[in-house]
């Protein structure tokens, strides 16, 4: 699972916060518990307390637990499950799978105590935790492990006053799934949120293939919240140099390994050789060069040491993975056209990459490769079409899989707005919630077939003879699904269309009959065409009433063809103007990546063709196009 970097741990999503806080206060509320903790189980395996809810009064409880300096506060970290000191605690015990005082009911796993020293040691001593118990009547401390696909994201706490029934076990249990459904897909939602980020951002004109490099490991670390990332490239003679490096705040470690050594992580020395004997070992040679010559998908280790060697001996090396606390390193191999032509090094706290760490990793790898390639055309290609033409089926592959994601995310998170509102649902609903969730892991299994798509961001996008009408039409239909053509003739149709607020959208269509057809890949134009109208569509709704959108097609000279785009909405003002084509721009004030435009005007380009915007402020914009025919 991918988790926030841990120098961020107070700092969790309010959707999270917020579904988590009504399960304890429903817990508490339900069973008539007297506290409940809902904890997550963070990169840096820290169980980390996320929200609290106490039927006591909360001044005495604060100076009980206060006088005994013991802090529950959210953002909190209560326990480590590889610190030996821990390894008794209740909420450890059961996130472990320690079998000891187990109760099953149900194929389910929980843990009790009577003693509430099991849930606090070792933060404070077993008198005071008794003295504690006895003065708020603690009965019993129940922990329960939030597991979600086989894996441990976190756990529920509880203090009884009375025993712990089977009812009140399957209640918790049903409240623990409904958590540990909440933590997922929020995390694997962040995760997507980043990648999208990134995938945006490499795809500006970025020259500087060091900058492209070092933004990858950056948000691998800072994003993902891995302890270190690191990449290397394939170049001439077969071998791999370190390029880009980040870790997580521990300078001081990589200054300690350089200086055993005798030579920094990036430099002339920190290189590896494909043909060399005394490299085969190392990681990066061995997930390079696979089984019989095939590179592998991904390669892992237990020891950090294999990453390092032969440059750092094992000692060493097994020293600085102590200090660092790291369990597993992947290395990902990332290619162009099937060709290698580099690797990401991850290295992790948790003791296993799931596959949906793999997948996304592996795609992070694929947008160095796409960095890599955008940088050394701009390099070596001298012709600035050929340069738009590449771009722009680079950038098409990925947005349209991120597209795809999009919409996977949305539903994603109106599951965990609907959660947000539990108090407000029937008992009967809340369990359908819970069923639901079996839809959620859907759809994060679809998320993850389109991470596959994504890992050949260079795949190839046939070009043949299309029709511009049709394209348009295709773009109208994936912008507005309730449109219905019918039988009209689109010489000079007009449509109304229903707008929030009893607005109607009025959509005139004057497309000439009997194009000639132009030489491009369909898709791609048709999402050229759908990004121009579903900005003329939202200003529309930005104006607040009702609207227009006009669509042209005709010959305008014997080898070209205009498109005319025309909107009635809030216009672009006269200084941002000149601005709507550049990469990250955009008037959507956070919401918008400013890329759709940017790489629309890119992929005209790249087809030989031009295209101009004009508009007035209150009066709507209108985009010329002009493509050439074959």
């Amino acid at each position: 699972m991918i988790h926030l970097n841990r120098k961020h741990h107070a700092q969790v999503s309010p959707r999270l916060q917020s579904v988590l806080q009504q399960i304890v206060d429903d817990v508490v509320n339900r069973l008539g518990c007297l506290g409940a903790l809902a904890m997550t189980l963070e990169n840096d395996m820290g169980l980390y307390v996320r929200a609290s809810a106490f039927n006591v009064p909360y001044g005495r409880l604060q100076q009980v637990f206060s006088q005994n300096h013991i802090h529950l506060e959210p953002g909190q970290a209560l326990m480590y499950l590889n610190n030996a000191r821990h390894r008794y605690n209740l909420g450890v015990s059961a996130v472990n799978g320690v079998t000891a005082q187990v109760s099953e009911q149900a194929g389910h796993h929980h843990l009790v105590s009577e003693r509430l020293y099991d849930l606090l040691r070792p933060l404070t001593d077993r008198a005071t935790a008794d003295e504690i118990q006895q003065e708020l009547s603690v009965r019993e401390v129940v922990a329960v492990p939030l597991v979600v696909q086989n894996e441990v994201v976190g756990a529920i706490m509880a203090l009884t006053q009375d025993n712990f029934t089977h009812r009140d076990a399957e209640f918790l249990e049903a409240f623990g799934n409904l958590a540990a459904a909440a933590i997922q897909n929020n995390y694997r939602l962040t995760a997507m949120e980043s990648l999208e980020r990134v995938i945006f951002g490499l795809q500006a004109r970025m020259t500087d293939e060091t900058r492209v490099l070092q933004s990858v490991v950056d948000a691998v670390v800072q994003e993902l919240g891995y302890e270190g990332a690191m990449v290397a490239t394939l170049e001439n003679g077969n071998s791999l140099p370190v390029r880009a490096y980040a870790l997580d705040d521990t300078p001081q470690i990589l200054t300690h390994l350089e200086k055993k050594a005798g030579m920094p992580l990036l430099g002339p020395k920190s290189v590896v050789y494909l043909d060399k004997p005394r490299y085969q070992a190392n990681l990066s040679v061995r997930a390079v060069k696979g089984i019989d010559g095939r590179p592998q998908k991904f390669l892992t280790s237990d020891y950090l040491y294999d990453l390092l060697r032969p440059f750092i001996n094992k000692p060493l090396a097994d020293f600085a993975q102590r200090m660092l606390g790291i369990r597993q390193v992947i290395a990902v191999p990332f290619f162009v056209e099937d060709e290698v032509v580099g690797n990401l090094f991850v290295a992790s706290r948790r003791d296993h990459f799931s596959s949906w760490e793999t997948s996304l990793l592996t795609t992070f790898g694929q947008q160095a490769a796409a960095g890599i390639r955008n940088a050394r055309l701009y390099r070596e290609a001298e012709e600035q079409r050929h340069i738009a033409s590449l771009f722009g089926r680079m950038a098409f592959s990925s947005t349209a899989a991120v597209h795809g994601l999009g919409n996977h995310l949305s539903i994603i998170g109106t599951y965990l707005h609907m959660l947000q509102n539990l108090n407000d649902f029937s008992d009967s609903q809340k369990e359908e919630l819970a069923e639901t969730n079996v839809r959620m892991i859907d759809r994060i299994d679809k998320a993850l077939l389109l991470l596959d798509n994504l890992h050949e961001p260079w795949q190839h996008t046939a070009e043949k003879d299309v029709l511009v009408n049709d394209c348009l039409v295709r773009a109208i239909r994936e912008l507005l699904p309730e449109w219905r053509r019918g039988d009209s003739d689109l010489a000079d149709a007009e449509f109304l269309l229903s707008l929030p607020d009893d607005n109607q959208l009025t959509l005139h269509l004057t497309l000439a009959d009997d194009l000639p057809a132009i030489h491009a890949a369909g898709d791609m134009l048709s999402e050229a065409f759908r990004v121009i109208l579903k900005n003329g569509y939202e200003a529309i709704l930005g104006k607040g009433k009702s609207g227009k959108l006009h669509l042209a097609s005709r010959l305008q000279a014997p080898n070209r063809l205009q498109i005319i785009i025309r909107d009635s909405g809030v216009g672009i003002r006269p200084e941002d103007l000149p601005h709507i084509f550049d990469m990250g721009w955009s008037t959507k004030e956070g919401s918008g990546m400013g890329f759709g435009l940017f790489w629309t005007r890119d992929f005209i380009h790249g087809l030989g063709g031009s295209i101009y915007v004009d508009s007035k402020p209150g009066h709507g914009t209108t985009f010329d196009i002009s493509l050439p025919i074959n």
